[in-house]
């Protein structure tokens, strides 16, 4: 199956485009498409999208656009290995001066190099501007047809002209491009670039108007001249080449006015001398640049490939990729996790650490306390069992209970309110927590009765009931059981 490719050229007034394939026979050109874009209603990316649908190109080629000459600036330098790959991988320090672009928007490719003989490099570069990039991907974008690669103009017309005039890769030569808007001059020596010149001029009905042609070929001879005078030292002779690329009805007027004022070899170029042409797709219109971006594309051994997208990618992926913001949130949030995992770990460890301290001081303050117990089981219950113990044998003999009488106290208030007639005595007395067990006699129910009373009036025992009250008939006692519940005293 063969593979295509569909170089687009977008300048300021025109839009064109080639499809081209590569096949086992060589390069088809099978499509071509050309429009004017002067009007405020030629929307190119109307046009763009007529080019699958209305223009029948092929949807799944492969989409190469050039970025138009008032867009890209060129620059050549001399340097060692290393800067040219620091040149390679899109660094801008060492030319960062050279373009009218501030640095940091600066987006820069190697459009051509050659070894020198003490073993630097000469380098072409060709640089551009975020914001022009960023316009031409808009269009393409609002269009739906997002490119695989962006080059240049000129590194498209240096294909273009190389693949149909193969002759130009030796010895040196220039290429004139002649288009409605600009002069184009591009020198080259074995087929690597050696300067790249734009001249704006306004060349819209150059084919018609003969004085604008003596014009043009007047301005090619001061600009030849200077150009290559700049690049080799010296003036052009009878053997400098120029190859002319211009619309084909522009061809043979031009190159007539220029071969009268400028000496040397003047070739115009043929787009389709080196392709295959399906029938009627001959344009009337310069397809050098479309054709171009769509060869480099398609030659399998491109060496230079110049890719403004790539390097594009690469400088705002940081900025704009979603997948790396997520990978890094991912990152962050295993990484909290780990630590929090290990903070926690931390704290388990010192905290059975702490544990095990209070436990062998817990045991030691137990040894210290009970040396009496031999046998440690839970220090803890096995203290306050003592403590249980204790307290309530506590309780009997010693005011440990605030707001209750002690069992000694209990004594001394009904010794103290015992009457003093009536030989009252009292047997047997039992203090329990709460309560008070009393067993006596006395000479008659009377006594009793009113020692009873007193207790009451004491407002010391709440509950004062007499049991078992009974007269011996012999000895002429009453024997009674007197119970006492104890109140609480205020504190």
């Amino acid at each position: 199956m063969a593979k295509r490719c569909i170089g687009i050229d977008i300048g300021t007034s025109h839009l064109r485009a080639v499809q081209v394939a590569r096949t086992p026979d060589g390069f088809l050109l099978e499509k071509e498409f050309g429009m004017q874009t002067r009007r405020s209603t030629d929307s190119p990316v109307e046009i763009l999208r007529a080019l699958p649908g209305k223009r029948e190109f092929d949807r799944h080629a492969d989409i190469v656009v050039s970025l138009p000459y008032h867009a890209m600036f060129f620059a050549a330098t001399e340097t060692d290995a290393a800067g040219l790959q620091a040149l390679r991988a899109g660094e801008v320090s060492i030319l960062k001066d050279d373009f009218p672009i501030p640095g940091q928007d600066i987006l820069v490719q190697v459009c051509s190099t050659r070894t020198l003989p003490g073993g630097d490099h000469f380098v072409q570069v060709a640089a551009t501007s975020i914001a022009s990039l960023e316009e031409e991907l808009r269009v393409f974008h609002e269009a739906r047809m997002p490119p695989a690669a962006i080059d240049t103009s000129v590194t498209a017309l240096r294909a273009a002209v190389g693949h149909n005039h193969p002759e130009i890769a030796e010895g040196a030569a220039l290429i004139l491009y002649v288009d409605e808007s600009a002069l184009n001059l591009t020198v080259l020596e074995d087929g690597d670039i050696l300067m790249v010149r734009n001249i704006p001029m306004h060349l819209r009905g150059i084919s018609s108007d003969d004085s604008l042609v003596e014009q043009v070929a007047a301005t090619v001879e001061g600009e030849v001249e200077i150009t290559w005078r700049k690049t080799f030292g010296a003036n052009p002779d009878a053997e400098m080449k120029i190859y002319l690329a211009c619309a084909r009805e522009t061809a043979e007027p031009l190159a007539a006015a220029i071969q009268e004022k400028v000496e040397g070899q003047l070739v115009v170029v043929n787009p389709y001398a080196g392709v295959q042409v399906l029938p009627g797709v001959e344009a009337d219109f310069p397809i050098f640049v479309a054709e171009g971006l769509a060869l480099r594309a398609l030659s399998a051994d491109q060496t230079d490939q110049v890719d403004f997208l790539g390097v594009y990618n690469r400088r705002m992926r940081p900025r704009w990729s979603v997948g790396r913001q997520v990978a890094v949130c991912a990152a962050l949030l295993a990484a909290t996790g780990v630590v929090w995992f290990a903070g926690l770990l931390i704290q388990l460890s010192f905290l059975e650490k702490e544990y095990d301290g209070v436990k062998q001081e817990i045991e030691s303050v137990f040894r210290t306390t009970l040396p009496e117990e031999k046998n440690v089981v839970n220090p803890l219950v096995q203290l306050q069992q003592k403590l249980d113990a204790f307290q309530q044998e506590s309780e009997l003999f010693g005011p440990f209970q605030p707001g209750r009488l002690s069992a000694l106290a209990t004594l001394d208030r009904l010794s103290a309110n015992t009457p003093a007639q009536g030989n009252l005595v009292l047997d047997d007395i039992l203090v329990a927590a709460d309560s008070v067990r009393v067993m006596g006699s006395c000479d008659s129910f009377a006594t009793l009765s009113h020692w009873q009373h007193r207790l009451e009036e004491m407002r010391v025992f709440d509950v004062v009931h007499t049991q078992n009250q009974k007269k011996d008939a012999q000895t002429g006692k009453v024997h009674f059981t007197l119970s006492l519940s104890s109140a609480r005293t205020e504190p």
